[in-house]
């Protein structure tokens, strides 16, 4: 869904771009224009349904965090726990690596690999959203470029609307993004320490 969420806003800033006549292919022509004062013109339909869409995304966000977060949250709270075992378990096995047999050897890679996995899934899932907050943070400016060639009485119908910043959150314990992943890592590397140190 965050996939669907990203993408979408990604389609509805090329629409925006392409809305402008003559049509736009990239945001530095808008600011171009915008600052250029020559003539150009936006289809005031285009621009409403665009907005329109734009909420929606918005409120699947919302309705993403609201249905799923606390499903997110056990899921996240599982995975830090994962990876702390896995670590620490990393961290026995290479210390002891000279006396292991090569089953217990292979057991170590495999660990290993899981612990990146584990990783991999975390920086996914957290890569996706805060690409998606990205997204529509560009779709914004595009939208307030855009709102100076248009006329003051199109701007207040159709693109005045007050619109709060896009994030995935956990059931409103924390946001899903990419900070989250680098706190998660943190966390999980800081119990790890303090295992070793309480085995030594």
């Amino acid at each position: 869904m965050v996939l669907v969420v990203r993408d979408r806003m990604g389609a509805i800033r090329r629409q925006l771009l392409r809305s402008v006549r003559p049509t736009l292919r990239r945001e530095v022509e808008l600011e171009e224009a915008a600052t250029s004062g020559g003539r150009r013109w936006v289809a005031e339909g285009g621009m409403w349904r665009l907005q329109r869409a734009r909420l929606a995304l918005h409120r699947v966000a919302r309705l993403c965090g609201q249905h799923f977060g606390l499903s997110l949250s056990l899921s996240f709270l599982n995975r830090l726990f994962q990876l702390v075992c896995t670590s620490y378990s990393s961290v026995l096995l290479a210390n002891n690596w000279q006396y292991l047999s090569f089953g217990l050897r292979a057991l170590a890679a495999a660990i290993g690999v899981l612990l990146v996995v584990e990783a991999s899934f975390l920086l996914a899932l957290c890569w996706a959203c805060s690409s998606a907050q990205d997204r529509a943070v560009r779709v914004g400016l595009v939208l307030d470029k855009i709102q100076s060639l248009l006329g003051p009485s199109v701007t207040s119908r159709s693109l005045q609307l007050a619109v709060e910043n896009l994030r995935f959150s956990a059931a409103g314990f924390f946001d899903l993004d990419i900070r989250l992943f680098v706190a998660l890592i943190g966390t999980s590397v800081t119990y790890v320490i303090i295992l070793v140190q309480f085995r030594k």
